[in-house]
C-alpha cells in the first residue's frame, strides 16, 4: 500500500456499522465520484445515478476492504468501471444522447455573459472528452478529478508509472487536439452567422 490511507480510521469507524461515519464517507467523495462521473458521461442524470450506485455497491463491499490500496483507489476504481458499465447499458439499450444534457440545469446568478461562456466551454469539455476513447478519457480523468498518482492509476489498469505517464500524455494530447477542433469549428460557426 502507498503511503498511509487517510480514511483509514474512517473506514474502520464504517466497518463498524457507525452510521455518521457511512454519511461522513459519502460527504467526503460524493462529490468527486459525480464529477468523475459526470465528466466521463457527459450526463448530469447519469451521473447522479452512477454516483447513487457506486456509494450503494462501496457500502455493500466494504467489510471486505482488506486495505491493500488506499480507499480513494479503490472508489475511483469502481466509479470507472461503473461509468464503464452504465455508458455500455445505455449504448446497447440505445438510450445514450449526450447532447441531451449539455445544458447545465443549476440556477444562476452571475452576469448572463459569464454564463454562456462557461456553459459553452463546458459543453466543449465534453465533447473533447466524447471523442477520447473510454481509457484515454478514465486516465484523464483520474488524474484531474480523482488526484490519484500515476502508481495509483497504474495499480487500477496493471500497468507500470512509466506507461500511465505515457497513456496520460497521450490523452492530454488527444483532448488538446479535440478541444482545438471544436473551437475552430464554433469560431467557423460564428462567423458564417455573423455573414448570414
Amino acid at each position: 500500500m502507498q503511503g498511509e490511507d487517510e480514511d483509514r480510521e474512517l473506514i474502520a469507524a464504517c466497518q463498524r456499522g457507525e452510521g455518521a461515519s457511512h454519511f461522513a464517507l459519502y460527504s467526503k467523495y460524493s462529490g468527486k465520484v459525480y464529477g468523475l462521473a459526470r465528466r466521463f458521461l457527459g450526463d448530469e442524470q447519469h451521473a447522479e445515478d452512477v454516483t447513487q450506485e457506486v456509494f450503494l455497491r462501496v457500502f455493500r463491499k466494504l467489510a471486505a476492504f482488506r486495505g491493500d490500496a488506499r480507499f480513494s483507489t479503490w472508489l475511483f476504481r469502481i466509479t470507472v468501471n461503473s461509468c464503464k458499465n452504465k455508458r455500455r447499458s445505455l449504448d446497447r439499450h440505445g438510450r445514450f444522447d449526450s447532447d441531451r444534457f449539455l445544458v447545465d440545469r443549476r440556477e444562476e446568478e452571475d452576469a448572463p455573459e459569464d454564463v454562456l461562456t462557461d456553459r459553452a466551454l463546458g459543453v466543449h469539455i465534453d465533447q473533447a472528452l466524447a471523442a477520447l476513447g473510454e481509457e484515454q478519457r478514465a486516465v484523464l480523468l483520474l488524474k484531474a478529478h480523482g488526484e490519484l498518482s500515476y502508481r495509483e492509476i497504474g495499480d487500477m489498469f496493471g500497468q507500470s508509472e512509466s506507461q500511465v505517464r505515457g497513456r496520460l500524455y497521450r490523452a492530454r494530447k488527444a483532448f488538446r487536439s479535440a478541444l482545438a477542433a471544436l473551437g475552430e469549428a464554433a469560431a467557423w460557426r460564428e462567423e458564417v452567422a455573423q455573414e448570414a
